[in-house]
């Protein structure tokens, strides 16, 4: 094993990263922002990756509007063509259910006699990558130790219902948002327009593809397999308990010291009388009795993440 603390005065953590991508049967990238000048830095690299069948995961934040939509643009593309990439966004804290900001810079890549595992400061933009004071920790391991902790790291990352492959529908509505956010936050923060495209996006975020079920899918699954049993209505405490079931057995990362109140939430916004701006129109009440639920029309038939 060799470890190596570098600051981009150094060696640019670019080059390093060029190296390892190069030569990758897998690399996963997590990083905070996304810059389509990070995305040059590493453009060659990428192809020889994808080109030797690597395969190459890349997931982006969204917080404080920052990842350039020039950057995902290029990676939905290219996941068109190239089906061993994969591109996923992480939802704003604001409507995420595990209520963090989305701020990691981890790299990892695994090779044919070694992996590599970086971690520091860089995101994946031209600046990051080349020319800012950056400093970062690159470890090789023959046998991977310290790659196996940032691994589990990643994977809580990724396996959580934020996760969400964007599509250009999606990015057509971002791109209006990261304008008016690149031309003035508070004015964005504060203007209607530009608050109701952020709606819209959140809205079409619930029926892109992700890496995990959502909360109020898992609920439609407790629901249906509780009605395979013979009974309609299902109590809110066998709703409670099967979900943390399902999350438990699927490993599935959620902020657990409020997540009945997660899951009473989803309920309520998407009940048949929810006056919920949001509302799907999922779940219906037992007449005259509360908690207990059934599926609407709509429930029975939904696909969404």
């Amino acid at each position: 094993m060799s470890i190596q603390i570098l600051s981009n005065l150094n060696y640019p953590i670019g080059n390093i990263i060029n190296q390892e991508l190069q030569n990758a049967q897998s690399a996963r990238i997590a990083i905070a922002f996304l810059k389509y000048s990070g995305i040059k830095v590493i453009e060659k690299s990428l192809d020889q990756c994808l080109k030797n069948n690597g395969s190459v995961e890349i997931i982006a934040g969204l917080d404080f509007k920052t990842t350039d939509p020039q950057s995902m643009h290029y990676l939905i593309q290219l996941q068109k063509s190239t089906p061993n990439l994969k591109f996923y966004c992480y939802g704003d804290k604001d409507v995420n259910k595990n209520n963090i900001v989305f701020h990691p810079k981890i790299y990892l890549f695994q090779g044919k006699r070694e992996t590599t595992g970086i971690v520091g400061s860089t995101n994946l933009t031209g600046g990051g990558l080349m020319t800012n004071f950056e400093a970062n920790v690159i470890f090789k391991e023959s046998k991977p130790l310290y790659f196996s902790q940032l691994e589990a790291i990643y994977n809580s990352v990724k396996f959580t219902d934020s996760v969400f492959s964007p599509d250009e529908e999606y990015l057509t509505g971002y791109s209006d948002v990261y304008k008016a956010f690149l031309q003035n936050e508070k004015n964005a923060n504060q203007d209607k327009g530009v608050q109701e495209v952020i709606k819209q996006i959140q809205k079409r975020e619930q029926f892109l593809p992700g890496t995990v079920p959502s909360i109020k899918s898992l609920i439609i699954q407790i629901i249906k397999e509780q009605q395979s049993k013979g009974i309609e209505f299902v109590p809110l405490q066998i709703i409670y308990e099967e979900v943390e079931r399902l999350v438990t057995e699927k490993n599935l990362v959620y902020k657990m010291d409020t997540f009945r109140n997660s899951i009473r939430g989803e309920l309520n916004k998407h009940e048949s009388k929810s006056i919920h701006p949001d509302n799907m129109n999922l779940f219906v009440r037992l007449p005259d009795q509360k908690g207990f639920y059934s599926l609407t029309d709509k429930g029975k038939i939904y696909e969404g993440r």
